[in-house]
């Protein structure tokens, strides 16, 4: 198989599509598969339909993110594609809906996915990162393909506008949906990791509701966070709680990620995802050096374990890039260090994370998700 990776940040739509897809495919030759990654400066119908031209019938996924991780730099502007050609099966769908009834909505694009009889391989979701309960997404489409299958994605956002968001498949673009593709016949290894640690004694979440946490261990839940952190304002909470996110252990000791956005009305907290009601877990700690030596151990393990590796496609948290303000920078740095120096890489910076440390995809926040790729061994 060959991989072509190409950014364009054209001021002009198609034309900037048309660079990136044109650029790509001289690389990796005839497409079967193109993975599409744009931002909010572009409206999609014109860059879709000028990637569309350059990839013939190629399948494509995609979505708009809050910027492109692409030439080993952050863009808050720009058109990235990753086209995949060789000897491959891949199906994608786009299912609208969900934000109406998400785990129907996870059954829809399984049951779609499924159609042609595939058995295994890997599930890339791009769901709307605005929508609640992805959780629920995910979990409807583990039901119906189970743990045959390995999931990675991330959800689609804008440059944190939080206004609306796209995704999109070779049928169209929609928004309030999930774009999904199944891939059977590559080598894709996937990683995650967030570098984040908890601190001080576990605490229970004894009310939530959605994305807002009430009370944490019985009390206003802003004032539990006030005991550990000391007697900081809302305002500061801003940025304080940008290292001090909620952490939530699995069976095998690691924590899946929950970032706060701001104190509300009765000390309750909002966060960017549900929080489960009753929960165990702990407000966990941030070290700019951690977390940026996480992202690199996370790329060197999803590399080292394709021998032949031909990409790589990295997840990253849209928070991520903000808390570390210049010095992304030197988690940019970390990245190619540990993919090598003539690895080709694309990213997007999500709005959640999906991937798995076991069999059952989880979303995550704060979190980089890698996907090398490369032939099967032979």
């Amino acid at each position: 198989m060959k991989a072509g990776i190409a950014f364009s940040d054209h001021s002009d739509p198609s034309r900037a599509g048309r660079e990136a897809a044109s650029r790509a495919v001289a690389l990796s030759g005839p497409p079967r598969l193109a993975i599409l990654f744009t931002t909010d400066a572009y409206p999609p119908p014109p860059v879709l339909e000028a990637v569309r031209l350059e990839i013939g019938d190629a399948k494509l996924v995609g979505f708009c993110c809050g910027g492109i991780l692409a030439d080993d730099a952050w863009h808050p502007q720009g058109v990235g594609i990753c086209t995949l050609g060789g000897d491959f099966r891949v199906r994608t769908t786009l299912q609208s809906g969900l934000d109406r009834d998400p785990y129907e909505t996870g059954c829809r694009t399984a049951d779609a996915l499924l159609a042609n009889g595939v058995a295994e391989g890997t599930v890339m979701v791009l769901p709307d990162g605005f929508e609640a309960n992805l959780s629920e997404l995910l979990r409807g489409l583990y039901t119906r393909c189970g743990a045959d299958f390995q999931y990675v994605g991330g959800g689609a956002g804008d440059n944190l506008k939080f206004f609306k968001t796209h995704q999109f498949t070779e049928q169209g673009c929609a928004s309030r949906a999930v774009a999904a593709a199944v891939i059977q016949g590559l080598n894709l290894v996937t990683r995650i990791g967030h570098g984040w640690v908890p601190m001080g004694d576990p605490l229970v979440m004894t009310r939530t509701r959605g994305k807002i946490v009430h009370e944490i261990d019985g009390m206003p839940a802003f004032a539990a966070y006030q005991q550990h952190l000391g007697p900081i304002s809302r305002e500061e909470f801003r940025t304080r709680g940008m290292l001090h996110p909620l952490g939530f252990p699995d069976v095998f000791g690691r924590y899946t990620i929950r970032d706060p956005l701001a104190v509300e009305d009765g000390d309750s907290i909002r966060f960017v995802n549900e929080v489960p009601s009753q929960a165990v877990g702990n407000i966990m700690d941030g070290n700019i050096n951690q977390l940026i030596d996480t992202a690199g151990k996370t790329v060197r393990e999803a590399v080292s374990a394709v021998p032949d590796a031909a990409f790589l496609l990295l997840f990253d948290c849209i928070s991520r890039a903000t808390l570390m303000g210049d010095r992304f920078r030197e988690e940019l740095r970390a990245i190619r260090k540990a993919a090598g120096p003539r690895l080709p890489i694309l990213g997007a910076l999500t709005f959640g994370e999906i991937g798995a440390a076991g069999d059952v995809p989880q979303l995550h926040n704060k979190t980089t998700v890698a996907v090398a790729g490369g032939p099967l061994p032979a």
